[in-house]
């Protein structure tokens, strides 16, 4: 009788040490995950601020924003739509030849 309850008291202290070890695993999870949120943002911005034309706040040049939409404006016009071209069969489901 007493040997099943100190296996009964052995596995609820078990289960209460693993509940346990599972929220600190949880929370150093969560903590590793916002220190790793924050070296992401320094590491883009440093990445960032190393390109030209991104890190700095010059304004855009309005001349090649007129030749930039120029441009887009060009490829836009010169697309050509080919309809579709359908081929006959005939009784057979073979295809047929026009003369």
């Amino acid at each position: 009788m007493m040997e099943t309850l100190y296996i009964i008291g052995a596995i609820i202290l078990g289960f209460g040490v693993m509940a346990k070890l599972l929220l600190d695993l949880g929370n150093q999870i969560d903590e590793g995950l916002i220190e790793l949120d924050e070296k992401l943002a320094l590491a883009i911005r440093s990445v960032v601020e190393k390109i030209p034309g991104l890190g700095d706040s010059e304004p855009i040049n309005p001349i090649q924003m007129a030749f930039a939409q120029l441009i887009g404006n060009m490829a836009q016009q010169k697309q050509v739509i080919i309809p579709p071209k359908i081929i006959e069969r005939d009784e057979n489901g073979l295809f047929s030849k026009k003369e």
